[in-house]
């Protein structure tokens, strides 16, 4: 993994920062970039392990680009990220996806209650509105994953699997992974629960025009099983706090 210097992040205070986790999407990353570099001030883009051309792309488009040598997972990914920029100073955050499937457009709505000062912590949702659009087989899919996640963290939201979001300084202190896969959304209610980071929601369009990397019953029943782990870790967590406290 080459190193990002934390000088190339002076003077972020006032800042707004955006991170894309991706792997081979150079189809569309030079696009995702470009358009996001229109409404943030810096781009981050952690290529995790991509055999492409997705690091070249994403740096000709002007993101700040750091390579994984080998694929470790979304949530290896954004904990590269985070890594990076935890004790800097930027006004706020925002997570989009590599593949097209997220709108930068809608970057600022994501941002608007975080720096209105009403979250901590917003989840661009593709089912607070009209999901007509969305593969039947991802809403069946999606409302498993939220009825798991919603039930165990005890935080309830519509979308628990958006990978669009928005953080302020409060709540990026307290995003530290363990979850290395995709399974890395579901592991942010957990932490927002922990730490009482305060979450909202905001309408979002989805555009599903990349061909399948994974199959979704395989993605759908190891992030199910990921899942029931974090709930099982969280009632031994609560259960030794009712015990020793």
């Amino acid at each position: 993994m080459n190193e990002i210097k934390i000088h190339s992040f002076k003077n972020c205070s006032n800042k707004i920062l955006a991170i894309i986790p991706c792997f081979n999407e150079q189809k569309y990353i030079f696009d995702v970039v470009t358009i996001s570099k229109e409404y943030v001030d810096v781009v981050l883009v952690v290529d995790d392990g991509s055999s492409d051309n997705t690091a070249a792309l994403a740096e000709s488009a002007g993101a700040m680009v750091v390579r994984h040598s080998l694929n470790q997972g979304k949530g290896a990914a954004l904990t590269t990220a985070f890594n990076i920029i935890k004790d800097l100073d930027f006004k706020a955050i925002v997570v989009l996806d590599g593949d097209g499937q997220h709108d930068p457009i809608e970057i600022d709505n994501l941002l608007k209650p975080v720096l209105n000062e009403n979250a901590d912590m917003v989840i661009g949702s593709r089912f607070l509105e009209d999901s007509a659009k969305i593969p039947f087989y991802r809403k069946i899919g999606q409302s498993v994953l939220n009825v798991a996640t919603n039930l165990g963290s005890g935080v309830k939201v519509s979308d628990s699997q958006s990978g669009f979001r928005a953080f302020n300084s409060k709540a990026i202190k307290f995003m530290t992974f363990n979850e290395t896969g995709l399974s890395v959304e579901s592991e942010m209610q957990f932490i927002a629960a922990k730490h009482k980071i305060k979450i909202c929601e905001v309408s979002i369009s989805t555009i599903y025009n990349s061909t399948l990397k994974r199959s979704p019953i395989k993605h759908g029943l190891s992030v199910l099983c990921k899942v029931l782990g974090m709930i099982l870790v969280h009632k031994l967590r609560k259960d030794a706090i009712r015990t020793h406290g």
